[in-house]
């Protein structure tokens, strides 16, 4: 009787799992539909547009201020590397954290959940940029001739690492924001400076210990400097992917039991009418 038992159990969580995999899978999809629209030429610009700012500010950085390196012979690079995990971590959150709002639609579905579409909307993100950082990565090893990624290893590590960040705050963001709407104004406001204090254009560990002892506690500095670090082989990084995976799981735990608690609130608040991106 008791492996009956057993087996039923297996069973149901074995075809709910099945089943929530399914619903992910057709989100995803879903979400790459709307977010690349109907037109081909929607495909072309979605990759576009993030690889001309990124390249504008490449050359604004490089050329027009004569950008020196804060860390090795090649300014592009350190800044590459500092642009595309900053952009990557901030624009997937940015647009995975309005997932719930967006697609309200969908929750009259009892297959749907609201972690379903943050997740689906983080993946999609995400692969856009992943898309992007190949092609600047690849760009800049042919045209520099040098390697962009000297330790592969630790470079899958360092997107998984961003990755579960990006889902952890994107779901921080669309519970927190749904049920506190001035939070979506503190968020704007207070990743403006963000560029600026996540070691984008400086090398952190160059900084005095008392600055250092303040902007280490920004997650975002840690996404830099754990892609950052795979670029060079004598990088001293202050990346410590435990505090960042202490600090993704600690939000993501509080945001599923605020989303579990408050769902219904969550679900019926309205979304920005601004949906724009911040530079």
């Amino acid at each position: 009787m008791a492996n009956t038992q057993t087996m039923s159990a297996g069973e149901t969580i074995w075809r709910g799992a099945v089943m929530n995999g399914r619903v992910l899978v057709a989100l995803i999809f879903r979400e790459a539909a709307l977010r690349f629209g109907a037109s081909p030429y929607a495909y072309v610009w979605t990759l576009v547009e993030p690889t001309l700012l990124v390249g504008i500010m490449l050359i604004l950085r490089v050329y027009v201020k004569h950008y020196s390196p804060a860390f090795g012979d090649s300014s592009t690079l350190f800044l590459l590397t500092g642009l595309i995990a900053f952009r990557l971590a901030r624009n997937t959150i940015n647009k995975s954290g309005k997932a719930i709002q967006s697609n309200s639609s969908l929750f009259g579905f009892g297959a749907v959940k609201p972690p379903d579409v943050v997740i689906a909307r983080v993946i999609v993100e995400f692969t856009i940029w992943m898309i992007v950082l190949t092609i600047f990565f690849t760009a800049v090893a042919r045209i520099l001739q040098i390697d962009v990624i000297t330790k592969f290893q630790d470079f899958v590590l360092a997107l998984c690492s961003i990755f579960y960040f990006c889902v952890s705050m994107a779901m921080f963001n669309a519970t927190v924001g749904a049920l506190v709407s001035i939070y979506r104004t503190l968020w704007k406001i207070a990743t403006l400076p963000l560029l600026f204090a996540s070691g984008v254009l400086y090398m952190p560990s160059s900084m005095p210990p008392e600055v250092q002892a303040v902007i280490t506690w920004n997650p975002f500095l840690h996404c830099v400097e754990a892609l950052r670090s795979t670029s060079y082989l004598d990088y001293m990084s202050l990346y410590d992917p435990i505090y960042l995976h202490s600090f993704a799981t600690v939000v993501l735990l509080f945001s599923l039991i605020v989303e579990r608690l408050f769902r219904k609130e969550i679900i019926r608040a309205k979304a920005d009418d601004d949906d724009g991106e911040e530079i």
